[in-house]
């Protein structure tokens, strides 16, 4: 090989290999419409939209106590993505429920779908991570929600990783929720169990709707002997319970979801 071609072989490589690394640097900071489009401009909606949600929470939680029989709340994303972005980080609530490197969390909301999105920095990357679920209650066991991990995307490249499971297992351990995971059509499916620790839940979880631009959560209150029920019943923040390890089988497979949480409420 002559020098002349050598030289033209390297500079082939290393265009390659920049357009590559572009390429790669430009899929990692894209920003999906939906995550751009549920973003919330500080100002005056924002602030009103924020206050909405936090009014429909508490009305959610005194509920408990006045109608203890049936209680429901409703919530759309635009109160969420406002309350996310405005009262929850200036209260100090994001810092204490949000892993590390995550921010910016947002919310949309489907016929029995629903999409997450947050921006993850690290000191390699600065990226929006989105995921896309589907949530059930199962028939077969009271208190647990089924959440169906359908993708997941860093920018716009797909990928999976075991990081992240055990990120959401760990924010959620920490709020006193039960997370075992298991696998249904190649999707990481996690139960989420609330109140596992009590032998006589006094919550119980009746119904959950996902609607083009909102959620609606359906209960009822079991123990009718208790005067007051208190939110903290049913998340419980402890840092001090033991760390998560998200348990893969000898293929790197989680264990298939049993049959029986297929079925619905």
């Amino acid at each position: 090989m002559s020098r002349r071609s050598f030289l033209m072989a390297i500079g082939i490589v290393l265009v390659l290999v920049l357009s590559i690394g572009a390429t790669l640097y430009a899929l990692l900071h894209y920003e999906p419409e939906s995550y751009r489009r549920a973003a919330i401009e500080p100002g005056e909606t924002r602030d009103k939209q924020s206050a909405a949600f936090l009014h429909e929470f508490f009305s959610f939680l005194n509920s408990m106590n006045t109608d203890p029989d049936s209680w429901y709340g409703t919530f759309r994303e635009e109160q969420i993505n406002s309350y996310l972005a405005d009262q929850f980080m200036r209260c100090g609530l994001g810092a204490k429920i949000l892993p590390e490197g995550i921010s910016e969390p947002r919310i949309t909301f489907e016929p029995d779908r629903l999409s997450l999105a947050f921006r993850y920095r690290s000191r390699l990357v600065n990226t929006v991570v989105s995921i896309s679920a589907r949530i059930w209650l199962p028939k077969v066991e009271s208190n647990v929600v089924a959440v169906q991990l359908d993708g997941f995307w860093a920018g716009a490249l797909p990928f999976t990783a075991q990081w992240l499971l055990e990120r959401i297992s760990e924010s959620a351990r920490q709020n006193g929720i039960e997370v075992n995971w298991y696998r249904h059509e190649g999707h990481p499916v996690a139960l989420l169990r609330f109140q596992a620790d009590q032998a006589r839940p006094t919550l119980q979880l009746t119904g959950i709707k996902l609607e083009a631009g909102s959620i609606t959560i359906h209960g009822r209150t079991s123990d009718q002997r208790t005067a007051t029920v208190h939110p903290e019943e049913l998340f419980r923040w402890s840092s001090d319970r033991p760390a998560v390890k998200v348990t893969f089988d000898q293929k790197g497979q989680l264990p298939e979801l049993p049959l029986a949480f297929l079925e619905r409420h």
